[in-house]
């Protein structure tokens, strides 16, 4: 089955880092929003609805932005589906955009963290995993140790990840960081959950990114030009209970959510030109690449280190620094993952842009159910 897609006629970012507290999760929501509606020439009479993909924004936080956009009275909607929440409010856009009950949406990924979370995000307060005291860290530390058990990839392979990513927000003036870091600083950077240390996790980040989509009824109204990157479509599932004796690495969830993509869209993974990955700790992009079907099974560490998913490698992963390097907002992260699609698809990514990219792919996961293989993930795939 395959829907319309989505035309995307502008986008916009904040930097990611940490912004002062004077500056709010409206105000990042409302810079990014407009630099998107700007690009796409769209003004508010014309925007039919707004999406809005946040986790500690707090009630109605689309509705507290969308007024000060001059959207007040139409369509709002608020998506929590913790680190997929930005790509479930697109997945939310392009449905409605392909149901045709509108032509010209924004949606918006927005977080302020710096100032609200400190020691990591953690699972639901009332949800086993917590009571237990799981931390995100620890569950992928558990990752890393499997893999490198199952599949005899070293500690320095896993940690490749963090230098590649690193190396290539360099060139993205987005990124939270902006600098190249040696094997060596990963290795012996302060330990948060062994194998893994400080370089191998993802940021607090505050952040925000905007897309504006349209159908093709719509690009005709906003007079987009032909060529303009398209959303094919966006895969949503959701963790399933745990199977007796299965890997930790098994990723079913990620096969699951691959499958559902490939139907929706029409392409498959030898399609694939670009990943933007939700890399929240290096053992994360590997495995997850590996269950999407991008990479076989035991040899992402591998690729990583011989540099098969670096800028000029076979697969370009994280173009953008990732979550590692570009900073994880977590409300923000999906919405960024497709403003790095557009602009790489546009050919306009500069030092970081991946030659000849014609069709990428996002993926993001968010949070964690006691007993399942996961909360929520997305599955994006855009073209021109």
């Amino acid at each position: 089955m395959t829907l319309a897609s989505a035309h995307v006629a502008g986008v916009g970012m904040v930097r990611f880092g940490k912004h002062p507290v004077s500056v709010t999760l409206e105000d990042l929501g409302e810079q990014a929003a407009r630099s998107a509606l700007a690009e796409a020439g769209a003004a508010s009479a014309q925007v039919d609805a707004v999406f809005v993909g946040h986790v500690f924004g707090g009630p109605v936080a689309g509705q507290r932005i969308a007024v000060r956009l001059g959207l007040d009275g139409k369509p709002v909607s608020n998506h929590e589906n913790y680190c997929a929440s930005g790509a479930t409010a697109i997945r939310e856009a392009w449905t409605a955009l392909a149901a045709g009950l509108h032509d010209v949406v924004l949606v918006i990924g927005v977080e302020k963290m710096t100032d609200r979370i400190s020691g990591g995000v953690r699972p639901d307060p009332n949800d086993l995993d917590a009571a237990v005291g799981y931390v995100m860290a620890a569950g992928h530390a558990m990752s890393a140790r499997r893999y490198m058990a199952d599949h005899g990839a070293t500690r320095e392979q896993i940690a490749m990840v963090a230098v590649k990513n690193h190396a290539h927000s360099v060139h993205n003036p987005f990124a939270q960081y902006q600098r190249a870091i040696s094997l060596d600083e990963v290795l012996q950077a302060r330990q948060i959950a062994e194998p893994l240390g400080l370089l191998d996790c993802s940021p607090i980040s505050d952040g925000a990114a905007a897309m504006v989509l349209c159908s093709p009824r719509g690009a005709q109204r906003l007079g987009l030009a032909a060529g303009a990157p398209r959303v094919l479509g966006c895969a949503l599932v959701s963790g399933s209970v745990e199977r007796a004796g299965e890997s930790i690495n098994a990723e079913r969830v990620s096969r699951n959510a691959a499958e559902q993509a490939w139907r929706l869209t029409g392409v498959g993974p030898a399609d694939i030109d670009v990943v933007e990955m939700h890399d929240c700790f290096t053992i994360a992009e590997i495995v997850r690449l590996e269950g999407l079907g991008l990479v076989p099974v035991g040899e992402g560490a591998r690729w990583t280190a011989e540099g098969h998913t670096s800028l000029g490698g076979r697969l370009p992963v994280n173009p953008s620094g990732g979550l590692l390097s570009r900073g994880h907002p977590v409300g923000a992260t999906g919405v960024a993952q497709a403003v790095e699609l557009t602009w790489q698809l546009r050919g306009s990514a500069g030092g970081r842009q991946v030659e000849n990219a014609r069709v990428g792919l996002a993926y993001c996961k968010g949070g964690t159910v006691s007993g399942t293989d996961g909360g929520s993930v997305t599955t994006l795939v855009m073209a021109r």
